[in-house]
């Protein structure tokens, strides 16, 4: 059966996020630096809320300042959505090149990411819109074995027929479970991965 699609996640797929630039800048806004690290800073923060949808940006930015002892002001939402972006790298030149790889050969290029809202812009150059599914819209975090039947559906498409790539054993497994090709990223071997599947679907035409 032919491959239709390959999906790819977006952070540590397209290109590398951090939230340290995040974690400096409320670091130096709270008041108690002690117990700000004693809890993490902001990787202990519940971010799935903000992803599925449940609350909007401005609602993030208070609760994160209430997690992180800062006190809340306006001005607030505009620094932390630009500290945010500052952990957004730039895009893998290897991503870029097995996309262009797979489009050459007819596959439709996709992305599947639980994404930060305010992030939406980072990632829109890579495929075309429509191809392009955020937990937010669909109200679904991975490893959720429902945002990948959504995806299905939306693409009309069988499992047999989409390839996916994450950075995340338990999103790969959950894609897995369903019967959709999924190869575990990296740099250096994504490319092998995916040839191999993209063999073993041609010899069973």
């Amino acid at each position: 059966m032919n491959i239709k699609y390959c999906i790819f996640d977006v952070g540590q797929v397209c290109y590398s996020f951090s939230l340290i630039p995040l974690n400096n800048f409320c670091r130096n806004l709270c008041t108690k630096k002690e117990l700000f690290d004693k809890i993490g800073g902001v990787k202990s923060f519940n971010y799935n809320p903000f992803m599925k949808g449940d609350i909007c940006f401005s609602d993030f930015c208070k609760e994160l300042c209430v997690h992180c002892g800062i006190e809340y002001k306006n001005n607030l939402d505009i620094l932390i959505d630009e500290a945010m972006h500052k952990g957004v790298g730039a895009f893998y030149q290897e991503t870029l090149d097995m996309m262009n790889s797979l489009r050459h050969m007819g596959i439709k290029i996709c992305l599947l990411s639980n994404a930060l809202p305010n992030l939406e812009d980072t990632a829109i150059t890579l495929t075309d819109r429509n191809n392009i599914f955020l937990s937010y819209e669909l109200g679904l975090l991975k490893p959720d074995i429902n945002i990948f039947k959504t995806v299905l559906q939306k693409l009309n498409s069988l499992p047999q027929e989409v390839i996916f790539i994450d950075d995340k054993q338990k999103n790969i497994d959950a894609a897995k479970s369903i019967g959709i090709h999924s190869v575990i990223f990296s740099k250096n071997t994504v490319k092998d991965d995916i040839n191999k599947i993209l063999n073993i679907s041609s010899s069973l035409k």
